[in-house]
């Protein structure tokens, strides 16, 4: 135990022995701190007793007046306590007993001190909570990083800017759930534990039930069962899914992440991309307070009016490669080989494709585009384009080299879907890790007849770190995914 910990301990004993009670159940707060100062002119005048609560986290003590500064989730303020308010044996024991950390409830009235300050004189206080240990100083500089995020409650309160982007995610959320709800989408929940993983390329958690005796998977992605209530009749059906993912971590991935997948019958891609462009632009407002562009890294970011551009000409512009005329997997190998890029372990002609992509073009898309119409071999869930069955119905929305959303129309013909999946289980045999494999129980439901529909997933960490300026998820997930710490040995 550090000394100023067990300082603390004898400070909270003191406070027993007063026959006072460090932890009370209930407190009495009239009036948030944000309300104080935004009715400050009006409390004033009428002389109108609040009372207040918060933390403190400023303190200083001179003889018979005291000044702390008390903050709660929306704001702080400045407290005076004069010794004769309230009287000589509170005003002792505040100041033997009371340290920077520490939750008060504070009575009094709003006044102005001779520096101009907005304050509020105290007539009562009392405790609400004893703090045992210090505040941590205002964090600074690379060093501090894996602490903030491993004790992001010091983190909250040591950087006011980790609220603010937590505030703006949740105002993200919400607005996007209201867009949703405006559009008639109805919000539904799918199992997190499946008896196999599907709906996206990307390996599972596996875990045990003991009851069943039988290994389960921690969800990738809702895709599959939000379809299987398509074929049970809902229509246009939404998911804000946690979902997991045993990969790499890295500032734009987190093995535990939040996503949004959104179903919707009889839309057809191009109904699906101008309602992906609303949404999001919904976003973007509830982040900004009503712009439709972001700052980011010295760039403006705009958000309106987004162009929309084939996956054929983003790889012609950026490789010079035509995926009209390289349709097979050799042929492509042997071109990207040729040209320098490893492609080793990369098996089958999507994923050839895909690491093209994220290779050679994607990192150079800085504004929002809309890049439509994926090779079909890259989208095992999608439809193929009527027109063109070598590349399928879909649209991703990439910034700055990232993707930040993935929608298609969803392939329902059965027997179809049946065959993809058996083309993935191959690519698996082959040493795809990645590739999605065989769910009978999908294939069955697709047999009872699923309407023609279009659907997407928006991952919410990635689009609140885009929103908020943050260069790595786990600024605005407050509970990131981090390598344990290793004991030292006794």
């Amino acid at each position: 135990m550090i000394q100023e910990e067990q300082d603390r301990r004898n400070r909270l004993q003191a406070i027993r022995d007063a026959g006072a009670n460090p932890y009370p159940t209930e407190s009495h707060r009239t009036k948030l701190i944000e309300e104080v100062i935004s009715q400050f002119e009006d409390l004033e005048s009428a002389n109108e007793e609040i009372t207040i609560c918060g933390r403190i986290i400023a303190l200083r003590k001179h003889g018979g007046i005291s000044f702390f500064n008390l903050q709660d989730a929306s704001g702080k303020i400045q407290i005076v306590l004069h010794k004769d308010t309230v009287g000589e044996d509170v005003y002792n024991r505040f100041h033997d007993q009371t340290d920077v950390g520490d939750f008060y409830e504070c009575h009094g009235r709003a006044f102005v001190t001779k520096n101009g300050e907005k304050s509020l004189k105290v007539t009562s206080l009392r405790i609400l909570s004893k703090s045992l240990l210090p505040l941590p100083e205002k964090f600074h500089g690379l060093s501090d990083v894996e602490k903030r995020y491993r004790q992001r409650y010091l983190d909250l309160i040591a950087n006011p800017e980790v609220m603010e982007k937590a505030k703006a995610r949740a105002r993200m959320v919400t607005a996007m759930r209201n867009f949703l709800a405006h559009e008639g989408f109805l919000e539904v929940e799918t199992p997190v534990l499946q008896a196999i993983p599907g709906g996206a390329n990307a390996q599972p958690f596996v875990t045990h039930h003991n009851t069943l005796h039988a290994d389960l998977y921690m969800r990738i992605a809702p895709e599959l069962y939000l379809k299987r209530l398509l074929v049970g009749g809902f229509e246009k059906i939404y998911e804000f899914a946690r979902c997991f993912r045993n990969e790499g971590i890295s500032p734009q991935h987190n093995p535990e992440f939040t996503q949004i997948e959104a179903y919707w019958a009889y839309a057809n891609i191009e109904q699906l991309t101008d309602h992906i462009e609303k949404l999001i632009l919904e976003a973007v407002r509830a982040v900004t307070g009503g712009q439709t562009s972001v700052e980011i890294e010295g760039k403006t970011i705009s958000f309106a009016d987004i162009p929309r551009k084939t996956f054929r000409e983003v790889i012609l512009e950026n490789t010079k490669i035509d995926l009209d005329e390289v349709t097979e997997e050799e042929t492509l190998k042997q071109i990207m080989t040729e040209r320098g890029v490893n492609t080793t372990n990369v098996v089958g002609y999507g994923d050839l494709v895909d690491h093209l992509y994220k290779t050679a073009a994607r990192p150079k898309i800085e504004q929002p585009v809309f890049v439509t119409d994926y090779p079909a071999a890259m989208k095992p869930l999608a439809k193929r384009r009527d027109s063109n069955p070598h590349y399928s119905a879909s649209v991703q929305l990439v910034i700055l080299g990232m993707e930040m959303c993935n929608g298609f129309n969803e392939l329902n013909d059965p027997l179809e879907q049946e065959e993809r999946f058996k083309e993935q289980e191959e690519l698996r045999v082959r040493g795809s890790e990645d590739s999605q494999r065989i769910d009978n129980d999908y294939i069955e439901a697709l047999k009872h007849g699923m309407p023609p529909a279009a659907g997407y997933g928006i991952g919410i960490d990635r689009l609140a770190a885009l929103l908020t300026g943050s260069t790595n998820l786990k600024e605005v997930i407050l509970f990131p995914t981090l390598k344990p710490i290793e004991e030292s040995p006794e």
